[in-house]
């Protein structure tokens, strides 16, 4: 009997362990979600100063945008792309159809599609699906962005 108490006992500390990891993850996960709303009403917003608030300010960042020709590398050539970026459109809304968000320690990616829909200085419509991929790394209590590539989905 008493075996079957102290088996009981470690299986009890193994599961509360085991749950304690899986809502820390999950806990970690919901906020690299809200970065990565936050990156997403930035591009709504069309303001560069949201926009540098979610990324990390390194010479190794990385952005590929759809109508990019070449990928973009750190901070301050990234700031410029998006300031060009900006001034194409009036309007923009993007929003996450689906996707699935990985945590691994400091680090974290994001994939899926997200819903591109706007009007250009030139006055074309667009709504065009995308499909995404953003990397973060968790900077004291805050995730910010490393890397986003987006890609547009044939029609």
């Amino acid at each position: 009997m008493l075996r079957f108490h102290k088996l009981a006992a470690i299986f009890g500390l193994g599961l509360s362990l085991f749950s304690t990891t899986v809502f820390a993850q999950q806990a970690e996960a919901d906020k690299v979600k809200a970065a990565l709303e936050g990156f997403n009403a930035a591009l709504s917003s069309l303001d560069i100063a949201k926009m540098d608030a979610v990324w990390a300010h390194d010479p190794d960042a990385i952005l590929v945008n759809p109508r990019d020709k070449t990928v973009t590398v750190g901070w301050d050539a990234i700031k410029k792309n998006w300031e060009s970026t900006f001034s194409i459109w009036t309007e923009l809304k993007v929003s996450k159809k689906s996707g699935n968000v990985h945590v691994s320690g400091n680090t974290a990616w994001a994939t899926g599609v997200a819903e591109v829909i706007g009007k250009t200085k030139g006055g074309d419509a667009v709504n065009s699906p995308t499909f995404e991929t953003d990397i973060f790394e968790k900077r004291g209590d805050k995730w910010l962005l490393v890397s986003h590539s987006a890609w547009r989905i044939p029609q």
